[in-house]
């Protein structure tokens, strides 16, 4: 199986799956963790994977350029995961906590507002 970056070079892999977390995993013996690095720190290079055995492609990935890591499993297999721009672990968190600030402003802004029309009904 073979990973195809967009500028036409590629990388032998044993696996490629999208996790839970959106993050778009590679299984690879092929690489050290520094080639790995080079490759997939490259925007350019990861705007489009094509995964490709025996010609046939089995599946396209297209943006996931934000390049989080490498994963360490037994037997030397390296597992590096990337993320579309916008939607690692960090930026969604980031954006949770703002979603939270503003909804407990807004919550205190209907206290105030539900408070004011119970003083006008009880006077």
């Amino acid at each position: 199986m073979k990973a195809i970056f967009n500028d036409a070079s590629g990388l032998l892999i044993q696996q490629a799956y999208i996790a839970a977390d959106g993050a778009l995993h590679l299984k690879t013996i092929s690489a050290t963790e520094e080639e790995l690095r080079e490759i997939l720190s490259d925007e350019f290079k990861t705007s489009k994977i094509v995964i490709q055995e025996r010609g046939q492609v089995l599946a396209e990935y297209e943006n996931y350029t934000n390049f989080d890591g490498i994963y360490k499993q037994n037997a030397g297999i390296l597992e590096p995961h990337l993320y579309k721009a916008g939607e690692s672990q960090a930026d969604r968190i980031t954006a949770l906590e703002q979603t939270n600030i503003e909804l407990r402003e807004q919550n205190e802004f209907l206290r105030g507002c539900i408070l004011e029309m119970s003083e006008m009904v009880y006077q």
